[in-house]
């Protein structure tokens, strides 16, 4: 690439890994996620196959015991399984939360990946490499908010819009799973406040998972916009990924 005060220039592309490895969960999510938005929990009499070998099983393990009392026993597992809650839980939290884990870890490596991208490169074609190892250790959202002044005066990256919001939720989340800390009580009394994890519906779960796929992409794209001789190309095409159209400015 040819910077415009006419030098050329290279730069390794490694984070192309952390993007693919990115896009390849977005099938599988959206498998995912289509199946929560159609799932219909069962009544209790579709647990009558259950309930009838779950009696079965109690009678040979407690041949003594008297069917009523073994009755009375599976109809309180199976009432309490029947809950639409517990139907849910037992079908969709491991396998959501496995995505929104593994999303916003990939997610902030790749934005992350970015940023320190744009701001080599800007610095460096602008004469003032020497300022990355001093920006390059700040935390993500000062990077992304003020880190591009260091060589284009003009940018600007507002704290009200959707796409800080993404940024500010996904950093959070990432580090509070990277450096989990459990809450702790003992005699009542809270010892260990802990990590702040996200303790939502699995419904705002996938929304999340959906804003964390696309923040990369819509942070590469504010840049672009900020900044429109950017003298680095990276993170163009979000597809198969569906863009997170709130991040766009109004």
């Amino acid at each position: 690439m040819e910077h415009k005060a006419g030098f050329a220039f290279s730069h390794t592309a490694e984070y192309t890994f952390i993007e693919s490895a990115l896009k390849a969960r977005w099938a599988p999510f959206s498998a995912l996620a289509d199946e929560l938005k159609s799932f219909v929990p069962k009544t209790i009499d579709d647990f009558a196959d259950r309930r009838a070998s779950e009696l079965a099983r109690l009678k040979r393990l407690n041949p003594a015991s008297a069917e009523a009392e073994l009755l009375d026993i599976v109809d309180d597992q199976i009432r309490a399984n029947a809950k639409p809650e517990v139907q849910m839980y037992l079908r969709f939290a491991d396998r959501v939360m496995a995505e929104y884990v593994t999303v916003a870890f990939l997610s902030h490596a790749l934005a992350e990946a970015a940023i320190n991208a744009i701001l080599a490169v800007g610095l460096a074609t602008s004469g003032a490499p020497e300022v990355f190892s001093l920006l390059e250790r700040t935390d993500i959202k000062e990077k992304w908010l003020v880190g591009p002044k260091a060589f284009h005066p003009a940018y600007t990256f507002h704290k009200g819009g959707a796409l800080f919001q993404t940024l500010q939720h996904l950093t959070r989340q990432r580090n509070a799973f990277v450096h989990y800390k459990i809450e702790l009580e003992m005699g009542g009394e809270k010892k260990l406040e802990g990590s702040k994890t996200d303790r939502a519906s699995w419904a705002t779960h996938v929304e999340w998972i959906k804003r964390f796929f696309s923040l990369p992409y819509d942070l590469a794209w504010h840049a672009r916009v900020q900044i429109p001789r950017l003298p680095t190309i990276l993170l163009y095409d979000s597809s198969p990924i569906a863009p997170y159209a709130p991040h766009a400015p109004a």
